[in-house]
């Protein structure tokens, strides 16, 4: 992307759109434009940002749902590039300054003046090339001329987002029904927070026969049995998990978006099909991995455990709120067990949405002020700098440019004698977040948001119902246990809910799940 910047240099020319291969929708959407902010705006963010993508390149990518990591990894080594060149500014003119000091060009008085200037001026600049990005580069599209061409899905080019590292997470990242493979106990990495869950488990006995029809299912007079004796039954249609999640997933695409009227069709939504599995390395011969063997070999399932998922994901509030179901089915000893989590990925932290309010222009106004408040805020960027610098000694090993003091967390090692010292180091690559549930607000924003979550997450949960017992209708199974079990299902969610998101507190009376929103803890239930 070309700059337009007056005063300084640009940080690196950017392409002229999205990089091709990568969905435009995500790479454009609202969300991925205000993670990139997120970058300029919040620094524990950035150094978040570039740990997760960039220096821990050994482990997968999370999936991204709604939104393209690679603009965000772009922006936020732009924003660190841009810092860095400031120190390198201040150094090279300290240097100056002692040297011209030292052969008697300055005395102590104008010496002094000097670094306050440079101090100043640095600081000033990059707030003027930080401003500018952010308010023209990254403004909402919809902003119009007056406020640039604004985003586009583009990024700054930078040498460590070399073409390898972007096709490496544009393909991690992925949730297009490949294996996605998790670090941490929960396998539904990048999903967000956990609202609602429950399992059940259902007999496959045939359904009672009735009388002049042969055909499957249940609802006419069944033939009467000698008493005491079971009724006549049909043979159930055998049938695999692959086949019935098939039917469940084309059928949920249908009747939610393909085949439903113009006016109630859920834009937004996807259905996909992926296996959740581990990616557990043991490194045979080496106790403490180098970079080089952290980056480099394959993982491996450390159970051979992987599990297939259904995943009903609807992206709503142009991807800043994404709701997801999470439905699972087995067949083990003539029985269906059927698993459905629902996750929340909530909005954006509103801090990010700065952006859209700062000025389309620098004029002479918002530079004087820009001028003052970098003379204002000169002590308290030194305080913050003085407790960076207290914490460095935590912080160096995650640092980009420390990759060689990086060091795994190893399994405990409680044997007598300590031998897990000696011991095949075990490598974790696993992803254990995303970039967008590290941005993820506390709270909602808008009230129909919560309201929006609890809507999408019923309606996938009613249709899964539906479509479940359609296709157990057809295979001749009894439908009396799994209406039964529907209701309870819907009894214990209804109108009746527990959401505890910041201030967003209502009750829930009669159910056993406990309905958490992005603040909150999970939920359990089973049916």
């Amino acid at each position: 992307m070309a700059s337009d910047f007056l005063t300084v240099p640009a940080p690196a020319p950017e392409p002229d759109g999205p990089v091709p291969g990568r969905p435009a929708a995500n790479a454009t959407s609202n969300a991925t434009r205000l993670l990139c902010a997120g970058t300029y705006l919040d620094p524990v963010y950035r150094a978040g940002v570039i740990r997760e993508l960039l220096t821990h390149q050994y482990r997968v990518v999370a999936p991204a749902y709604g939104y393209d990591a690679v603009p965000v990894l772009a922006h936020a080594l732009a924003a660190r590039r841009l810092q860095r060149l400031r120190l390198a500014v201040l150094i090279a003119g300290f240097a100056v300054t002692f040297l011209l000091m030292v052969v008697g060009a300055l005395d102590g008085l104008a010496a002094t003046l000097a670094v306050v200037w440079l101090l100043w001026v640095t600081a000033f600049l990059r707030r003027v090339v930080t401003l500018q990005t952010l308010s023209r580069r990254l403004s909402a599209p919809a902003g119009g001329a007056r406020r640039g061409r604004g985003f586009d899905g583009s990024y700054p080019e930078h040498p460590e987002l070399t073409p390898e590292l972007v096709d490496k997470i544009a393909r991690e990242q992925a949730s297009d029904g490949t294996v996605i493979r998790y670090g941490g106990y929960k396998p539904f990495v990048g999903a967000g927070k956990q609202v609602r869950r429950w399992s059940n488990a259902e007999l496959m006995i045939g359904a009672p026969l009735a009388v002049f029809d042969e055909q499957p299912g249940a609802g006419r007079i069944a033939v009467p049995a000698a008493t005491g004796q079971e009724p006549q039954r049909k043979e159930v249609v055998p049938f695999t998990v692959e086949e019935l999640t098939a039917y469940v997933a084309d059928r949920m695409t249908a009747r939610l978006r393909e085949q439903a009227r113009p006016m109630q069709r859920i834009e937004g939504l996807a259905v996909e099909r992926s296996t959740f599995s581990t990616a557990v390395t043991t490194l045979r011969g080496v106790t403490e991995p180098t970079p080089e063997q952290l980056e480099g070999g394959r993982w491996n399932d450390a159970y051979d455990a992987g599990r297939d998922y259904l995943c009903i994901r609807v992206g709503s509030w142009n991807q800043e709120l994404v709701t997801t179901a999470f439905v699972g089915f087995d067949l083990k000893g003539n029985t269906l067990h059927t698993e459905f989590y629902s996750y929340v990925l909530a909005p954006i932290e509103e801090s990010f949405q700065l952006v859209d309010r700062l000025p389309a222009a620098l004029d002479e106004r918002v530079l004087l002020k820009m001028a003052w408040h970098t003379v204002r805020g000169t002590p308290h960027s030194a305080l913050r700098s003085a407790a960076a610098k207290a914490a460095g000694a935590r912080l160096l090993p995650q640092l980009p440019w420390s990759k060689n003091r990086i060091r795994v967390p190893q399994p405990a090692d409680t044997s007598e004698f300590g031998l897990g010292r000696y011991a095949d180091a075990r490598l974790n690559r696993g992803a254990v977040t995303s970039v967008r549930e590290m941005a993820t607000s506390s709270r909602f924003h808008v009230f129909f948001q919560e309201t929006d979550t609890i809507k999408y997450t019923q309606i996938v949960e009613r249709q899964l119902l539906h479509v479940l017992r359609d296709f157990l209708y057809e295979h001749n199974v009894d439908l009396a246990e799994h209406e039964a079990r529907q209701t309870n299902i819907l009894n214990n969610y209804g109108h009746n809910n527990s959401f505890v998101n910041g201030n967003n507190n209502t009750t829930n009376s009669g159910t056993q799940n406990d309905f958490r929103g992005p603040g909150g803890g999970k939920g359990a239930g089973s049916a």
